[in-house]
């Protein structure tokens, strides 16, 4: 019998798991990635890394007097440690006579709140009398036009960013259902609703997947860096435990391409076995650095796809207790009118996705989990107090992991393949 340990966490509750045996018979696949241990003196390490960058300048020339230099960093729910990496940079760019400025890339969120704006950049920063600003969709005229993407996708960029004479970006490069992120630092960190919503529509591509670096909405976002003018990004990868274990620097879209190489050695899997079969059950659990919100958690649905048979059942283990005044799987009720029968109503949930975008309701995230539903069983582990607003959506949800795997193996039979994605929303499994 195998003793698996479900990661069921939010920062608040690190190091929480679930517990489930599941027999050895059963257990076919597991998922457990080796993650390297945390870079000693991170703040040391930045310094050493901005002046021997992948390609591009290094940070130095990019510092003059008078110059104007713009930092962008990324909202709350990303876990780049901005507090950790920025002063360094900004003391160089003080010494250098620069005017330095903090723009956060809050894409289609509300920005940050006090509290939250001292979490991310630290006390010290923000009370440092330096400029510190929120990209804010609801304030349009803090963006201005620069000029439409191959794609087509007008690009209304920040009005600080766009002033800037040196652009340095700080980002997570992690998996997403739409490749992977830390390349969206222009959009949609600091672009408007049109940019945004253009470019999610790009999403519905059906290579627009977990793990496709070369799907056209990541090269959309790509080509914005270029576009505004980009001159260094900083891409962190940091753990499941929250620890920074690879960085780099350099010209955009190179060092994000180099950061997703070193991503992929750590958390894909390829597994030739799926070319002959699928589990017909896969189990995901959460950690600290997916959050509190099942519209970030829930990423871990569509990283479990290849894995698992049509007609067979993720189980995924997410608290989702809430952020602020935000209920656990807020935005998730727009799934209700469709769960009765996803296959059945996926044309119309295509449509609806689509009339939604375009008017700025900002639900884009739900398709992708949404489409794996008309194929495969989506069960959620999560907290009591949510089980009522999943009743009403149609969501199935328990709160025992022991009950939804019970359930799931008289579902699928005595003889069901099992596979483990402990870190679903950090991995990436292929075929080949």
């Amino acid at each position: 019998m195998a003793n698996l340990k479900i990661p069921y966490e939010i920062p608040e509750r690190p190091g929480t798991f679930l517990e489930l045996s599941v027999p050895d018979q059963n257990l076919w696949i597991q998922c457990l990635p080796s993650e390297p241990k945390a870079i000693a003196e991170l703040s040391r390490a930045v310094e050493t890394t901005v002046e021997s960058p992948l390609a591009g300048p290094k940070l130095s020339g990019l510092l003059a007097r008078g110059r104007k230099v713009t930092f962008i960093t990324e909202n709350q729910f990303r876990e780049a440690p901005a507090r950790d990496i920025l002063p360094v940079l900004i003391q160089r760019a003080k010494q250098a006579g620069c005017e330095v400025s903090i723009v956060v890339g809050c894409g289609a969120l509300p920005p940050l709140n006090p509290q939250e704006m001292e979490k991310k950049l630290g006390s010290d920063l923000v009370h440092s009398g330096i400029p510190i600003l929120c990209s804010d969709v609801n304030a349009p005229e803090q963006f201005r036009f620069l000029s439409t993407t191959k794609a087509g996708t007008p690009v209304f960029l920040h009005e600080r960013v766009a002033d800037a004479d040196a652009i340095v970006t700080i980002s997570t490069t992690q998996a997403t259902v739409w490749g992977y992120g830390g390349s969206g630092m222009i959009i949609p960190a600091v672009t408007n609703n049109e940019t945004i919503e253009i470019n999610h529509l790009m999403s519905l591509a059906p290579d627009c997947i977990p793990g496709n670096n070369d799907c056209l909405m990541q090269q959309d976002k790509y080509e914005a860096l270029e576009m505004a003018g980009v001159q260094m990004g900083i891409n962190v990868i940091v753990s499941n435990q929250g620890e920074v274990i690879f960085l780099n620097a350099g010209a955009p879209v190179e060092s994000h391409k180099q950061a997703v190489q070193a991503y992929n050695q750590i958390y894909q899997f390829v597994l030739p076995e799926l070319n002959r079969k699928r589990a017909d059950i896969a189990i995901a659990g959460s950690t600290s650095v997916t959050d509190h919100l099942f519209f970030h958690s829930g990423w871990a649905v569509a990283n479990c796809d290849p894995v698992v048979r049509d007609g067979g059942i993720i189980i995924f283990a997410s608290p989702c207790p809430g952020y602020g005044n935000w209920p656990g799987f807020i935005r998730m009720d727009v799934l209700k009118p469709y769960l009765s029968s996803p296959a059945r109503n996926q044309a119309r949930a295509l449509k609806d996705f689509y009339r939604q975008i375009v008017s700025g309701k900002k639900s884009f995230a739900w398709y992708k989990i949404f489409e794996v539903m008309t194929r495969k069983e989506v069960w959620m582990v999560t907290d009591p107090v949510n089980l009522p607003v999943c009743q009403e959506i149609g969501l199935t949800a328990y709160t025992s992991i022991t009950e939804a795997f019970s359930r799931a193996m008289d579902h699928c039979g005595k003889n069901a393949q099992v596979a483990f994605i402990p870190y679903a929303r950090y991995t990436i499994i292929k075929a080949n």
